[in-house]
């Protein structure tokens, strides 16, 4: 009876159970390292979100007499009002808009300028197959401390008359001179700058700076009209899986609570 209670698990048992845990373990492990990585993704880009909004918080603040990021340039013959840091106007540059912006409210590791590399890696895939070559030369890019890559597009505005008379290269004191309205700032996130995996829709990512400080992919009045969702959603399953530099999957994870579901 001793024999018999102490007796183990023989051979064939043990290789039993142990083919049983490696079929669960090839099931499931994949699984959980796919939703692991996401989340990581997800911590990345929410966090690079969030720094973001609060220096615009504080651009706004700061921002002479407190005027939105799209206000209308009166020139009356004198040097235009100032008008903000991240947006163009007919006598700015990159450098001193969203350069001055990055460089003014962000701590950074490299300053990359216009050159987008090495801040950025040189290609980036699309999550259905397939790369292309990523270039952020019409902005500005930098490396912030946590590693995170972030390129700024402003748009340049257009001084036109309000009236028959004026003439833009030579206006006079009875010509007011406005710039077109401008829509909002492009901008390209990579999380983890040039590390892998380089795929849009999963650390690198594209959205807008509105003109009230909103940071969406969608217009603020889509927001108000209560249309944001769908709009977001259309984005989404037009561009997210075939685009390298992920358009349109922010507008999703913003739908989904700041989950990937996708």
């Amino acid at each position: 009876m001793k024999n018999n209670l102490l007796r183990g698990f023989t051979l064939s048992e043990a290789l039993m159970a142990l083919a049983i845990v490696g079929i669960i373990s090839a099931l499931t492990i994949p699984t959980v390292v796919k939703n692991y990585q996401k989340h990581a993704y997800i911590i990345g880009l929410k966090k690079v979100y969030s720094d973001l909004q609060q220096n615009l918080t504080i651009l706004q603040t700061d921002n002479y007499r407190n005027r939105r990021l799209s206000g209308t340039i009166f020139n009356l013959g004198h040097i235009p009002y100032y008008t903000d840091e991240v947006y163009l106007h007919p006598a700015a540059t990159i450098e001193n808009t969203t350069g001055q912006f990055l460089k003014t409210y962000y701590k950074y590791n490299q300053d990359c300028g216009k050159n987008t590399q090495p801040c950025f890696a040189d290609n980036y895939g699309k999550i259905n197959g397939g790369e292309e070559k990523f270039t952020c030369s019409d902005g500005y890019s930098i490396l912030t401390p946590s590693g995170a890559a972030i390129c700024m597009i402003p748009i340049k505005t257009e001084e036109k008359p309000t009236s028959s008379i004026c003439r833009p290269d030579s206006p006079s004191k009875y010509c007011k001179l406005e710039t077109v309205k401008q829509d909002h700032v492009i901008v390209y996130v990579d999380t983890n700058g040039a590390e892998g995996p380089n795929i849009g829709g999963r650390d690198m990512f594209t959205f807008n700076i509105y003109d009230d400080f909103s940071i969406d992919v969608v217009q603020p009045e889509e927001i108000k009209n209560a249309t944001a969702e769908t709009s977001r959603n259309t984005l989404f399953d037009q561009n997210c899986f075939s685009s390298s530099k992920g358009i349109g999957c922010f507008g999703k994870i913003l739908n989904d609570n700041w989950k990937m579901n996708y």
